[in-house]
């Protein structure tokens, strides 16, 4: 069995190789072809489970990932990610696991992917400057990703902890060279002008005024993923040309921004369109506001292992893979 570390990962799967390869999933999502049975957690969000696999159209499994997340706010205080994960991939043939991935890594990577795939989408072609609303584990791969879509000259970077958007943003300076980031003061000041904004944040009210957003703006929001959580607007929601989710069930059970809007109004509901669909059949040029709200979904996690997985059998492992070995099949217990 495999162990796939970060470095490992980031080199076998660049940022627009998994913008690709999440569109193929979330079209398979739309389609139908998708199996990823809902996801499971503890009541208080610590601890989730997620499953999923792809039938080829005679019926033959294309390989199942399996993640396990745990979340813990409380791990800022500890410098460390607030999100932690791994990966087990089950391969196609005997469904023995042969692959463990750090689902850290794996999920920041196809998380910003989908952001990046919904901004190719939706973001006026031209747009140069991003607002990005949170600076935690998430964000450096939403910029990323945004970046690799579109000609972004100027990100602003806002957090509850100043410090960590100025951490964030000398940490990308030097990798993406040419792009000048700018630390700012509240999520209002950063949004402000802002072609595309993105959110990756744990917040329970939203993070900007819906009045800050003016003209053509794309908006990514990936925080939020429980009932009780927020990161945008009820107003902004409503007043948006199209609202995009991963998978209109699971964003409609688990997206509280969702939630608040159809409390209000039932009939929002009607209006969510499923980013696969946009995949099969891309929109004509929006004019207004559009919004990309994520919650998640393992169909992400699979398209990403499931190109490792076809890298690394095409093209052996890359430096400082090693295999770990386990006889996994047959053992006791």
């Amino acid at each position: 069995m495999l162990v796939i570390r970060e470095p490992e990962l980031r080199a076998i799967v660049p940022m627009t190789d998994a913008i690709d390869a999440v569109a193929d999933a979330f079209a398979s999502v739309s389609s139908g072809a998708a199996d990823q049975p809902a996801r499971i957690g503890t009541s208080d969000g610590a601890a989730l489970a997620m499953l999923a696999t792809r039938r080829s159209t005679d019926g033959e499994r294309g390989g199942t990932v399996c993640k396990v997340v745990g979340v813990s706010a409380a791990n800022r205080r500890l410098g460390i990610p607030s999100v932690n994960a791994f990966v087990l991939w089950l391969a196609p043939e005997t469904a023995a696991p042969s692959m463990i991935l750090d689902g850290t890594a794996l999920t920041a990577l196809r998380t910003g992917a989908a952001s990046g795939l919904a901004t190719r989408l939706l973001a006026s072609p031209d747009a140069r400057t991003l607002a990005m609303i949170g600076a935690g584990g998430q964000a450096a791969d939403q910029i990323r990703a945004v970046c690799a879509v579109r000609p972004i000259e100027i990100v602003r970077i806002a957090s509850r902890s100043g410090a960590s958007a100025e951490r964030l943003a000398g940490q990308l300076a030097g990798e993406l060279p040419g792009i000048a980031f700018e630390p700012c003061g509240s999520g209002d000041d950063a949004v402000r002008g802002a072609d595309v904004v993105s959110c990756a944040t744990d917040a329970v009210s939203p993070v900007f005024d819906a009045s800050s957003v003016e003209g053509r703006v794309h908006v990514n929001a990936v925080g939020s993923y429980r009932p009780e959580m927020r990161e945008l607007p009820t107003e902004l929601l409503r007043r948006a040309e199209l609202v995009v989710v991963d998978e209109v069930g699971a964003a409609l059970a688990e997206a509280g921004e969702l939630i608040a809007a159809v409390d209000g109004d039932p009939g929002f509901a009607e209006t969510l369109l499923e980013l696969g669909e946009l995949v099969a059949r891309p929109p004509a040029a929006p004019r207004g506001v559009t919004v990309f709200k994520s919650v998640g979904i393992a169909m992400q996690d699979w398209a990403v292992c499931k190109l490792v997985e076809t890298r690394v059998r095409d093209g052996g492992l890359p430096g400082g893979v090693e295999p770990v070995e386990l006889d996994l099949v047959g053992a006791p217990g």
